[in-house]
């Protein structure tokens, strides 16, 4: 009898789920973001959140939970309701987090994938009064100087601190890792000075044209679309190939078919063409795939990320 019914209970559930996806969203939805408000992420997931909204008719909140290298919000939306209102914006910090924070608040079954974004490749920026105007003359000048050279990140494992990493790696600099709650602070320190250079997105390339900072070359073989900055191939290092990406996943126990809603109506949002144009003048190189499809991403992610941690513990836990 209890197998019978715990049978009922299950076939009751796989035929309720596709019925209640088709109803969701039917209250306000939270999209939570590990960073500071007016950073990159920020602006990305306000562009995506306001589509949302018109497309179901209900609010789309955006809220910033920053500090703890993304821990903090990742943490929060881990314990929150699995029905699909509480999203998280997610990047690369929750899988280096994953080998470098040892005790997590959460574990990461904890939260179920989504989609993903897109990618971001990550242009670096240096302080505008540098006697230097590209890449060979910035490494002549970090080598002729008799200091260290200061690198802003948005954390340890961040995008921008893995970036700076590899570029010492394969330019044998010397540098030092300065750690930020965001981007945002980072560029600003950049800019007055107290630091030499971050890894970021194009978001920041209107600071260029203030002559305040320098873009000198995007770390990726390829130019970015309609920003004719020097690639890293061109620019002199030809292995260099380093982007952020982000994605959305929300609590491990949502319905797969919530899971699927909230992916497909996502993708259709970062298809739109006006969409995409918004988020590529933010770095953001707009993808958008199934949710199953985004559970293999990360895995390949968490792979290849771990590797990278591993041959380079030693600095990352300086």
């Amino acid at each position: 009898m209890k197998k019978l019914t715990h049978l009922i209970a299950l076939l009751l559930a796989w035929c309720s789920g596709p019925a209640f996806a088709a109803d969701f969203p039917d209250k306000p939805v939270t999209m939570v973001v590990p960073f500071t408000a007016g950073g990159s992420s920020d602006a990305i997931t306000r562009i995506v959140a306001k589509e949302l909204s018109r497309k179901w008719n209900q609010p789309v909140i955006v809220e910033n939970r920053a500090g703890g290298n993304t821990v903090i919000a990742t943490a929060y939306v881990a314990k929150a309701k699995a029905d699909g209102h509480t999203v998280l914006y997610n990047s690369f910090a929750w899988i280096t987090n994953q080998f470098l924070v040892k005790e997590l608040p959460y574990k990461p079954t904890d939260l179920a994938p989504v989609t993903l974004l897109g990618r971001y490749p990550l242009a670096l920026f240096v302080q505008g009064d540098l006697p230097v105007k590209n890449l060979a003359e910035f490494i002549d000048y970090a080598k002729k100087s008799n200091r260290p050279l200061t690198f802003g990140n948005a954390g340890v494992g961040s995008s921008m601190h893995l970036a700076a990493l590899e570029f010492t790696n394969q330019t044998g600099l010397k540098t030092i890792s300065v750690p930020y709650k965001g981007s945002i602070a980072a560029l600003n320190d950049v800019m007055g000075g107290q630091i030499d250079a971050i890894f970021e997105g194009e978001v920041f390339r209107p600071h260029t044209e203030t002559g305040r900072v320098k873009a000198l070359f995007v770390g990726q073989p390829d130019r970015m679309p309609g920003w004719a900055l020097p690639s890293a191939v061109e620019a002199g290092l030809p292995k260099f190939n380093m982007a952020s990406w982000f994605g959305l996943m929300v609590p491990g126990e949502t319905p797969a078919a919530i899971r699927e809603k909230l992916a497909t109506d996502v993708t259709e949002v970062l298809r739109q063409p006006d969409v995409r144009e918004r988020l590529r003048v933010l770095g953001l190189l707009a993808e958008g795939m199934s949710s199953a499809q985004y559970g293999v991403y990360l895995e390949a992610e968490r792979i290849k990320l771990g590797a990278f941690v591993a041959r380079n513990r030693a600095e990352l836990q300086q």
